[in-house]
Order: structure tokens, then C-alpha cells, then sequence
């Protein structure tokens, strides 16, 4: 018998079916005899779904991908006539990148149960890579954020998550939130957090990974700090960076994608205001979006649907938002952030720098300091969009920053100007869910690596990763590949430029 081969016996139809190790997946194929039932044998599974008994008919052979498998062994007798059962948990898959966890169950024959035992451990290898970083029976921190979205953050985890987590037997540890602020707090002061955990994931909006990432910039031994993985099930009202890594808002799936995820380096900005450092991983915006955000919170009842309401109230009123920006551009035109997006979109983990001990100098000053002589300055009396980020998707249906990567060394920024034609204001909007605005001529697209933003008007919102903040003048810088993601992908879930 091949040694990527074992026998076993389907429950409780008692026919033969072989199963192999392919290169990407487990392959099984049943008796002939089996396959003239007018019923498809108990247990049957596919990379996709179960495989009906019209389309078994055919050459087809089920199959179940090693990415959709979370654990596999050998249990005690079901059946007086055989030794033992061969059971494989694993999710079933669609398209949409939903999931929903099952259970195979085989019996074995007693003379095949040391073999199979030995088949497992081959299997285990292929479906957790350890040379690829994939950790298996990860033990996890999930930080649950009781209030984010519309509440039900720890019941979608419970009923959703845990299951498969359970399933591929890792190590869980819930702590809930009980203020702003206590994930920071938590992760700050936890002893031997690094030792002790495979990875944070926050069950929340993007709120708790902004405060994750702060907290980890306060511990002791920064450097080491950063190399925890940081992850999200999309259990808010915005779940960007579930979105991003994941590319899909389903907890199922995005459960799947925490188990069989590795650690991936990814850029991470310093913001400073008001004499205070802070970490930001996903935006900084002042106007409209910004309105939208924080000027929102009384319909956050809508979900992501506050979002599209609140920014057409504003397309519609022409609201502008004077403002002074003083930028270090790095590409500028279409053509140059393209060739920048596509020299670094396949950039290797191990082509970044080495990090520094302690948290990175400020290669320019906080925005207390004077503007560096070669940053470039953009005086706006009427500029309606502010926007700069570091993914792509700043929601499940906007993707405003199409040319983003996870560790080029970059920001992407967004300006919109207000006196724009409405016609060309509401295509901009409509563009945005798939990335088509970057074309447009009245979007000033740029890669930068730096920036200061002071607001002329007297009050107002800044939204920095979704969170409100002092409506202060603030600065920006990148520090390439600072923080560690876990991610099933090197990449960000999105089609690029």
C-alpha cells in the first residue's frame, strides 16, 4: 500500500474507500460498488461541499483541501467489528468565503490502525506548515469588545468561532473589555505575554487592534512585542482588518483562516499630537470621512450602512474643511504609484530591515518640530476629503486605497477637493466599493511616508483607525514591516492596481 494511502470503511454503509495525500489536498475514492447506490454513502465531503449523488456519478472524486482541515486521530471502537474510527474535522467552503465546520468518521480495520495513526501524522504536517510558519493547536488571547457593533460581538464569537477553534484542538483564553482603553492596558501589563500566546485576535470592530497595536508599543522589550501576531474576527461595526487578511466578513471563515494563519510582517505608523506618540495601523482622516465616522456614532444601529448615509448627506451639502497639509511624497503620478505598487507587491518578509531595539526614532521630529524643507505644502480652503491609509479596504464596500501593501514603506493619501462638479462627486462615491475612483482625475492620489495636517476651521472630527481624536493638528511616519499580522496570505485581499 502507498504510504500516502490508508484503508478505511464508511459508517453505516460498511463500503471500502482509500484515502491519499495529494499535493494539495486529501483524496478519497470509494468501491465501485458504492458508487451504484442511488445514495451517496455516509460521511462525504468535497473542497467545497458535499458532492451529490448525480455528480458522483461522474470521474469526479471528492476531496477536502488541506487549508479546510483542522485536526485528524484515531478514536476508540464504534463498532464491535472493527478497532477504531478514523475522524477528521475540517470546515466546508464556498466561493463567498463562508464556512461551516464537519466531521468525518471512518472505522478502520485493527490491522491499519498504526499505519493510519502514522498517515495522521503526515496529514498534520501538510495541513499545519511548519516551514511556512503555521503554528498548530495555536494557543490564543481573544479579546472580546462586548459593546463594538450592535453588541453581539461575544455571541457571534461563542456560537460561530469557538467551535472550530475547539475543533483544531487550540488553546483559548477570553478576556472581555470592560472600557476604552482596557485592551491597551491589557496587553501593556500582561506578564510573559509573548510566551505565553501564539496570537492576540481581537473579536471586535477596529477599535481593539488600534489599541493592541498601543499596547504593545508600551511594553518593556518593544522589539519583541511586535513579533506577536495580531489578528480580528469581524465582530464590529468596521472590521477592516479582517477584511484585508481575511477578504471575507464571515467569523467562520475568518476562524478558519486564525488556525491556519502564519505571522506577516506589516507596516505600522507613529502619529503625534498634543505631545503624545501613538500607533495607528489603518487610517488617519479629517472632513468628510472623518464626519462620517465619529459624526455617525447615533446610527451605528445601521452597521456599515451609517457610513454610505452619512457621507452622501455630505456630498450632497458640499461641506468643505480648510486646512494646511505638508507632506513628504514619494510617488506621485498614476503611473508612478503603479510601478511603485507593482515593484513591491511580492516583496519577501525577509527583504525588510532588521528592527531597532525599543521603539523606532522619529526619522521627523513630532508635529510640535519644524516642517522638513523638502516636504511639500498644500494650502486647501475647500477641501472636502482627507483621507490616508495603509490597506486597501477601509470597509467590506470601500475600497479606498487600491494601490496599498502591506510592507512597501508607504501610506496611501487621498485628496478630494469640494468644488468639484456633484456629478463627479457622486461617481467618485460610487466607484469607491471597487477601487475605480484611483483613475479618476479629480482624486489626487500619492504614496508618502510622511505628513503633518493642520485643521483651519474651529472644530471638527479626526477619526484615526476609527477612533475620535483631539481635532488638533497631528504628523504621520511609516515604520516598514514594525508589526506582525496572521494572515492564511502574504497579501492583502484585494486586486490592486
Amino acid at each position: 500500500m502507498n504510504q500516502d494511502s490508508i484503508y478505511a470503511y464508511t459508517i453505516p454503509d460498511n463500503g471500502r474507500v482509500k484515502l491519499t495525500l495529494d499535493e494539495r489536498f486529501i483524496r478519497l475514492e470509494y468501491s465501485q460498488s458504492l458508487r451504484d447506490h442511488n445514495t451517496f454513502p455516509a460521511g462525504c465531503l468535497s473542497s467545497v461541499s458535499c458532492i451529490s449523488p448525480s455528480s458522483f456519478n461522474s470521474k469526479q472524486n471528492p476531496s477536502i483541501l488541506y487549508f479546510n482541515i483542522l485536526w485528524a486521530e484515531v478514536s476508540s471502537a464504534l463498532m464491535s467489528d472493527f478497532k477504531a474510527a478514523l475522524t477528521i474535522d475540517y470546515c466546508t467552503t464556498t466561493e463567498k468565503k463562508t464556512a461551516q465546520l464537519q466531521k468525518l468518521t471512518l472505522s478502520i480495520d485493527a490491522e491499519f490502525v498504526d499505519s493510519c495513526n502514522e498517515w495522521i501524522q503526515k496529514l498534520l504536517q501538510r495541513v499545519y506548515n511548519a516551514s511556512a510558519g503555521v503554528v498548530r493547536c495555536k494557543r490564543l488571547l481573544i479579546l472580546i469588545n462586548p459593546f463594538g457593533g450592535q453588541g453581539k460581538a461575544r455571541a457571534m464569537f461563542q456560537a460561530e468561532s469557538l467551535p472550530i477553534m475547539d475543533a483544531a484542538r487550540c488553546k483559548i483564553d477570553e478576556v472581555v473589555t470592560k472600557y476604552k482603553g482596557h485592551a491597551a492596558e491589557i496587553i501593556e501589563n500582561m506578564e510573559n505575554l509573548e510566551e505565553l500566546y501564539d496570537a492576540i485576535v481581537c473579536c471586535s470592530g477596529d477599535g481593539i487592534p488600534h489599541e493592541v497595536f498601543n499596547g504593545l508599543s508600551r511594553r518593556p522589550d518593544v522589539k519583541k512585542a511586535f513579533t506577536m501576531p495580531v489578528c480580528q474576527l469581524p465582530c464590529g461595526s468596521g472590521s477592516a482588518l479582517c477584511v484585508n487578511l481575511v477578504g471575507s466578513k464571515n467569523v467562520s471563515y475568518s476562524s478558519l483562516c486564525v488556525v491556519k494563519g502564519a505571522p506577516q510582517r506589516m507596516d505600522l505608523c507613529s502619529l503625534t499630537q498634543k505631545g503624545k506618540r501613538y500607533m495607528t495601523f489603518l487610517s488617519q482622516t479629517l472632513g468628510m470621512i472623518a464626519d462620517c465616522d465619529i459624526g455617525t456614532e447615533h446610527l451605528r444601529w445601521m452597521g456599515e450602512a451609517r457610513f454610505t448615509v452619512g457621507i452622501l448627506m455630505r456630498v450632497l451639502a458640499k461641506s468643505k474643511y480648510p486646512c494646511e497639509i505638508s507632506v513628504r511624497i514619494a510617488h506621485e503620478s498614476r503611473n508612478q504609484v503603479r510601478q511603485a505598487y507593482n515593484e513591491h507587491k511580492l516583496r519577501p518578509q525577509s527583504s525588510l530591515p532588521d528592527q531597532e531595539d525599543g521603539l523606532p526614532a522619529l526619522k521627523y521630529g513630532t508635529v510640535d518640530d519644524d516642517v522638513p524643507e523638502d516636504w511639500k505644502t498644500i494650502e486647501s480652503s475647500s477641501l472636502a476629503i482627507f483621507y490616508v491609509g495603509k490597506m486597501p479596504w477601509m470597509s467590506s464596500d470601500a475600497m479606498f486605497f487600491p494601490a496599498a501593501l502591506p510592507r512597501d514603506g508607504y501610506m496611501d493619501m487621498v485628496l478630494v477637493d469640494s468644488k468639484i462638479p456633484l456629478s463627479e462627486s457622486l461617481k467618485i462615491l460610487t466607484s469607491i466599493e471597487e477601487g475605480k475612483h484611483f483613475d479618476s482625475k479629480h482624486v489626487h492620489y500619492y504614496k508618502v511616508d510622511a505628513y503633518r495636517i493642520t485643521p483651519k476651521a474651529k472644530s471638527g472630527f479626526i477619526s484615526i483607525d476609527g477612533e475620535s481624536f483631539s481635532f488638533d493638528p497631528f504628523q504621520v511616519e511609516i515604520h516598514q514591516g514594525l508589526a506582525t499580522v496572521l494572515s492564511h496570505s502574504p497579501s492583502f485581499q484585494a486586486p490592486g492596481v
